[in-house]
């Protein structure tokens, strides 16, 4: 791909229009490599829109170069970039991770605790038992109860 076209899909995370963002976001994930560094600049921009579509194409790329990036993401204001820099750490391995998904088992929004813990299931990590049976205890939401319950499933296989 060209840098003009690189340029093109950077812009399109900028359209009014969900699907283009949406598709700049997977033309950029299949960009590998060089669509990093100007994703990672992405994240501190104004827009949490573009900070939840320049960290779900780096999930996608899965370039252990952006996980400092991803991490710093996981306290942002904006819950939907909280959930997809937790999602996208939870497709990468290194061993700071299960930490930091661990932390997000208490973040105040649903969404971004069940895709934390399923992070968690996927690293495998015994160290994330403990955490997962005292998050069981205190979470309300069903439905993030039921994915704490077959991720614990998942890690003790």
């Amino acid at each position: 791909m060209s840098p003009s076209q690189l340029e093109s899909a950077l812009a399109d995370l900028r359209s009014s229009d969900k699907d283009v963002r949406a598709c700049a976001s997977v033309t950029l994930s299949r960009l590998g490599k060089i669509a990093v560094s100007p994703l990672q600049a992405l994240l501190n921009d104004p827009d949490w829109v573009i900070r939840y579509r320049a960290a779900e194409a780096l999930g996608a790329i899965g370039d252990i170069q952006s996980i400092d990036s991803l991490i710093a993401l996981t306290t942002d204001e904006k819950d939907h970039v909280r959930y997809m820099a937790a999602k996208s750490l939870g497709k990468m391995h290194d061993p700071r991770i299960p930490h930091i998904l661990k932390r997000l088992l208490t973040d105040d929004h649903s969404y971004t605790r069940r895709i934390a813990l399923e992070g968690l299931a996927r690293s495998g990590s015994d160290s994330a038992l403990t955490p997962l049976m005292q998050a069981l205890e205190r979470e309300p939401d069903p439905d993030v109860k039921n994915a704490i319950g077959n991720a614990l499933s998942q890690i003790k296989k």
